[in-house]
């Protein structure tokens, strides 16, 4: 099991590197962005954020997902070039007859979203972002089939540092606005295409796979629904305060979401990068449900370290990221809630396993649909009396529900003895820690730091009190703590701390 565990946080680790430096990317640029584009404009940057999101999904037509299930087949392992060759022509095909279609009405969208017709030329810049996006998927699924997270890694720095570099000069130094961003995001996927164009060639093979794009298409249609309804939950609090309130709103709101999404992006998005490959692997491993069960305990366990971290400290953070403008502070006030509805959107992945091995994602698109429905009726309901803080309640309840439902269908056609006690010791814990963090707010900012840095760190001996450990667990770590007191012995004593619990957890 922690064979497993090892080779998963090492992949992990390398993937974080290319997430981190998508992240660090947005985090850098808020103080750019809080001195030289109003509130009203990263609202409307923020809206054509989640608009590319949902392009890019149709494009795409989650044939990613397909491939992940169809690359380790058995019955098609000689197919595999062709297979990534198939997909990238249909994508291609496919995101120009969807801009095609939707250029001639371009103003109309602009109108729609950005409350004029005059930002026609960030549309057709979303379109092509997102066109790139879709292809660029494929690419990075077939890298991380091929377990290359260094190469994952080093393409998705070269992008972001392209995009940083030249979204500082076309705001700071030539006066652009928002057309500045996407035209820097070109020129970032540019670089990427550059750089993979090799490792493309390579692993093509000039034959279409009609028979096994019909299959893979009859697979991933229902994700498509899931994953478009997915975003529609993640962004129709914007468009919602976009319609029901303003751009200042959404600017506020999409600000606190950028901060807590970090999570996400940093954290679920990496490990997820290695893990979903690992558990296909590992279907017909004798042993398989109990490791995934593992898998849900320890992913909790560490995720909401990061996310003690977030909800703590999300104040300071914001107010010094945008401390050119406090229209922006006050955006920290979501980030609990949203922070806390990450987490149990990490839930709902990791109870997927068992709908996404048994092949049953009608199941998830059921789900996705009700549980959307209810999202954009409670933000209905909540943004006019609300505003923000209602859009947050409501993902907050909707994220919740949607583990709740998909781990109980999940478990109806493939049981897994998940550890549910476990998850729920830690968010109990996790959630009195932040509001006993709480009551500092009012103390001298040195001393905040202090004490609530020193209430992280009690997390995980709160947990021993609350009895999570096992035996084994906990004499591991104490003969892992008495060895690692001795530096020279150190590499030696954390391959046999490996080795010796390995069969035992």
């Amino acid at each position: 099991m922690l064979k497993i565990l090892k080779t998963t946080l090492k992949s992990t680790f390398i993937y974080s590197i290319g997430n981190l430096s998508s992240k660090l990317l947005g985090i850098i640029l808020i103080p750019l962005y809080a001195s030289k584009l109003s509130i009203s404009e990263y609202g409307m940057l923020g809206m054509l954020e989640v608009t590319a999101q949902i392009v890019t999904a149709v494009m795409g037509m989650s044939l990613y997902n397909a491939f992940l299930r169809w690359y380790w087949d058995k019955d098609f392992q000689k197919q595999q070039k062709a297979m990534f060759f198939t997909i990238l022509v249909f994508v291609t095909a496919f995101s120009l007859f969807i801009i095609a279609a939707l250029l001639p009405f371009k103003k109309q969208i602009s109108t729609l979203l950005l409350e004029s017709g005059e930002f026609s030329f960030l549309i057709i810049l979303v379109f092509l972002v997102s066109a790139l996006e879709a292809l660029a998927l494929i690419v990075s699924t077939l890298i991380r089939l091929q377990e290359k997270p260094g190469l994952f890694s080093a393409l998705f720095v070269a992008k972001v540092l392209s995009s940083l570099s030249f979204t500082v000069y076309f705001i700071a130094f030539r006066g652009k606005k928002i057309d500045g961003i996407y035209e820097a995001q070109l020129i970032g996927l540019g670089v990427y295409y550059l750089m993979a164009s090799g490792f493309v060639i390579r692993n093509i093979k000039l034959r279409l796979e009609i028979k096994v794009l019909r299959e893979m298409l009859k697979f991933s249609y229902p994700l498509l629904l899931v994953g478009i309804s997915g975003i529609i939950l993640t962004i129709s609090d914007r468009y919602i305060l976009r319609f029901m309130s303003d751009l200042s709103s959404v600017g506020i709101y999409s600000l606190g979401f950028k901060i807590s999404n970090t999570l996400r992006v940093f954290i679920i998005a990496s490990v997820n990068l290695a893990l979903h490959p690992i558990i296909f692997k590992l279907m017909d491993y004798p042993d398989s449900r109990r490791i995934y069960s593992k898998i849900m305990t320890y992913y909790a366990y560490g995720l909401m370290f990061f996310a003690l971290g977030l909800t703590l400290f999300g104040k300071e953070a914001i107010k010094f990221l945008a401390k050119a403008n406090p229209s922006y502070w006050h955006s920290f006030e979501i980030v609990p809630l949203l922070t806390l509805a990450i987490f149990f959107s990490m839930l709902r992945d990791v109870a997927l396993t068992g709908i996404n091995i048994s092949k049953r994602t009608q199941l998830s698109a059921r789900v996705i649909i009700i549980v959307t429905a209810l999202d954009i009726g409670l933000n209905i309901l909540m943004v006019p009396f609300l505003g923000y803080m209602g859009a947050a309640i409501a993902t907050f309840i909707a994220q919740t529900l949607y583990f709740v439902m998909i781990y109980y269908y999940a478990q109806k056609c493939y049981p897994i003895p998940y550890e549910l006690g476990k998850v729920f010791k830690i968010l109990l814990t996790g959630i009195a820690i932040y509001f006993i963090s709480t009551l500092t707010a009012d103390v001298v900012l040195w001393l905040r730091l202090i004490i609530k840095s020193l209430l992280i760190i009690s997390y995980p001996f709160l947990l021993y009190l609350f009895a999570f450990y096992e035996p084994v667990e906990l004499q591991r770590i104490r003969e892992f703590w008495t060895k690692w007191k001795n530096p020279i012995a150190l590499p030696g004593n954390l391959k046999d701390f490996f080795e010796k619990t390995n069969d035992e957890i």
